[in-house]
């Protein structure tokens, strides 16, 4: 009869994640938000007790730099101690974000661990009762960026019942990260394994059921692009197949949260509006940095919105759940109608503001435009690199607020 096994699959812990992009919080709340890494590998060593695993797997950026604190070591350390005493093993492999750094290797880990310490792909045999049960396959980084397609090198070289691979990588064809490692996930699928532990991308997935090939996911958020539950997989194999549940472990919750308007006139009651929806998402899900999205409001609410007035009501409504346990944060807010509908026509004109926004169409380097504040001596301490995303939408911003400030308003 074959053995069962049971563990927990997670990745992308990126602990001591400096969260630059919420540097502007209030410094309680900043100071939760970065520990807030941490409490999430707390949270996954208490669930990996509690499910009683045989093993953890932890598939690449279990740090957020490859250079770490000796406290963010200190804390893994503690981790894979707490996991020792209870003896369930550790599977670690190293990524783009933390490839490995040879000092790491110089501290003494506990006997559960194994760290995957090579470019090639390696692999470890899980022991049980005695018996070998399962193979372990994967490898590390040592160096920021892995080009190769790693799929050839996994080899099944045991004859334990169950083969394992941890690939910290990403689909050949996938536009939202950087492609490392990358394969073909019929290139995983053709090779006889029992389960595919995937890392790198940060929203979970499954991108095949048999056999599971599986994105976690990061277990704890760190902006606005990483909403929703964060955490890891509780994982059993048998006989019978396998089955997968879901663990949060996230600490604080990033959301993108809608709000309807549509009883909206003035600006106190678009307070009292917020102000509801405020508490249900801390009642729902916790402490929370959320982006609001305002739909079905009336013209006015633009007027509030370019001039600040919804900003005034936003610092109202922060302040005061500054005294909340269960905190939310109003990150930003935006108009669902950001685009108007007669842009298009405003665009054709031949007026000022339509040979104004014609200037947007043209082909322009955005970072040289912008350069000179990204080099201001006190302003580049505050300003992240912009992805190409966040760089359209301050593209359609500046044209909205254009076409308030010279045709709307007046208009009003």
């Amino acid at each position: 009869m074959q053995e069962n096994i049971s563990f927990i699959h997670c990745a992308d812990l990126h602990i001591d994640s400096p969260f630059v992009g919420l540097s502007h919080l209030p410094d309680k709340l900043l100071q939760e938000v970065k520990r807030s890494t941490f409490d999430a590998l707390n949270r996954l060593v208490e669930t990996a007790i509690a499910k009683r695993v045989d093993f953890v797997l932890m598939v690449g950026d279990i740090f957020d730099q490859t250079v770490q604190s000796v406290y963010a070591q200190m804390q893994f350390l503690k981790a894979c101690e707490m996991l020792a005493k209870e003896n369930i093993m550790v599977y670690v492999s190293f990524g783009n974000h933390d490839f490995l750094n040879r000092n790491l290797l110089t501290f003494q880990f506990p006997d559960n661990v194994r760290l995957f310490t090579e470019e090639d792909v390696q692999s470890f045999i899980f022991e049980k009762d005695q018996k070998q049960v399962a193979t372990i396959y994967g490898f590390s980084y040592l160096q920021r960026a892995v080009m190769e397609n790693k799929t050839g090198q996994y080899n099944i070289s045991s004859d334990t019942p169950y083969h394992i691979a941890m690939l910290h990588g990403s689909v050949k064809q996938q536009t939202e990260h950087d492609v490392y490692a990358p394969f073909q996930l019929s290139e995983l699928t053709e090779k006889n394994f029992d389960y595919w532990a995937l890392g790198h991308i940060h929203k979970r997935q499954q991108l095949k059921n048999e056999p599971p090939v599986v994105y976690v996911g990061n277990t704890q958020g760190r902006s606005k692009k990483e909403t929703g539950e964060k955490g890891c997989y509780y994982v059993e194999l048998g006989e019978n197949g396998s089955s997968l549940t879901f663990c949060p472990l996230q600490v604080i919750r990033f959301e993108d949260i809608e709000v309807d308007l549509k009883m909206c006139t003035t600006i106190q009651a678009l307070e009292v509006i917020v102000d509801e929806k405020i508490q249900q998402i801390a009642t729902s899900f916790g402490k929370s940095v959320i982006r609001l999205r305002f739909y079905n409001y009336i013209e006015e609410v633009e007027t509030w919105y370019y001039e600040e007035m919804i900003t005034d009501v936003i610092d109202f409504i922060n302040e005061k759940m500054l005294n909340f346990q269960d905190w939310v944060w109003i990150q930003e807010v935006e108009l669902s109608k950001q685009n108007h509908n007669d842009k298009e026509k405003l665009r054709e004109g031949d007026d000022f503001l339509g040979e104004l926004l014609r200037t947007f169409d043209e082909e322009k380097d955005f970072d040289e435009t912008v350069k000179s504040v990204w080099k201001h001596r006190q302003a580049r301490k505050f300003l992240d690199k912009l992805t190409d995303e966040e760089k359209a939408e301050i593209t359609t911003e500046a044209e909205n607020l254009l076409i308030y400030q010279l045709l709307r308003k007046e208009e009003r």
